[in-house]
């Protein structure tokens, strides 16, 4: 019945997202638009952690902190286009880093890890992400302990996200490319970007079991990303059969159900993740 009433309560949503970009500002605010500003006046987004893991001994090295909205029960699929068609991502992306700044994940039973937040085009353009992300690394314990990641499509203007970037790289947060291998400017992208490794996204994951060009692809990746000493890790590994290929092409890094669903903090074993005192 939960998934039932997520997906009612997402259609709903949308409906009237699509019925409100057809009304004035004033009128938007009344709609889907409203209902997300209310939330972040009242906090009610919350962050989920999912672990990024070494493949060689399955050791998380690192988790990706994943939005979400629970009192709405709608998905960040849904609202997070809304909130960037209304000029709300950039306070969506405070909320993001203001809830990371409080949950202080930066240990687990492995050692030290690495946060991993999402940035919208307008965050990669603008030199205030720069300044919000070094007060959240000051409080993470350094630069080190953060990377952020943009997918393509946050990336279209390289000449305005370039020195953005750069910035955030010297503080020593890492860049990663998200969703590596749906675009077609992806390569073009490690060209002209400052990068510091790229996530292949899950829908080229899911074929190696059954493709070898998929398989040779991943393979090529990996000795791409490692000549130009970039890091790679693969996303939506669902199966011990994907892990174990993704090993023997020479992927280190990976992420997905397999290893582990997104999880609020509170539910994670005190072993498992700790926070910075």
């Amino acid at each position: 019945m939960e998934g039932i009433a997520q997906v009612q309560d997402a259609e709903g949503f949308t409906a009237a997202t699509r019925t409100s970009h057809g009304m004035d500002t004033a009128r938007k605010e009344t709609g889907p638009l409203a209902s997300l500003r209310q939330a972040l006046e009242q906090q009610e987004f919350r962050l989920a952690y999912q672990p990024i893991i070494d493949l060689r001994n399955r050791a998380p090295i690192g988790f990706e902190a994943l939005i979400r909205w629970p009192r709405a029960n709608i998905g960040p699929d849904v609202f997070i286009p809304v909130a960037e068609h209304g000029g709300l991502i950039r306070e969506i992306t405070r909320s993001v880093c203001r809830q990371a700044a409080q949950d202080r994940v930066t240990r687990c039973a492995s050692g030290q890890v690495r946060l991993s937040i999402n940035l919208s085009a307008a965050d990669a353009e603008s030199m205030e992400t720069v300044a919000l992300l070094a007060t959240l690394a000051e409080t993470l314990g350094g630069g080190t302990a953060l990377c952020v990641e943009l997918t393509e499509r946050s990336l279209l203007a390289p000449g305005r996200c370039g020195p953005v970037l750069q910035a955030i790289r010297a503080l020593g947060i890492q860049v990663h490319l998200d969703d590596f291998g749906i675009g077609y400017a992806n390569f073009q992208s490690l060209i002209e970007l400052p990068l510091d490794g790229i996530k292949i996204d899950h829908s080229l994951i899911r074929r190696i079991d059954a493709s070898t060009t998929a398989r040779l692809v991943i393979r090529h990746l990996a000795k791409l990303t490692g000549a130009l000493g970039l890091a790679v890790t693969a996303e939506g590994v669902e199966t011990e059969s994907q892990a174990r290929i993704l090993k023997s092409l020479g992927i280190r890094q990976a992420q997905g159900w397999l290893f582990g669903l997104p999880k609020y903090i509170e539910d994670y074993p005190a072993h498992l993740m700790t926070r910075r005192s």
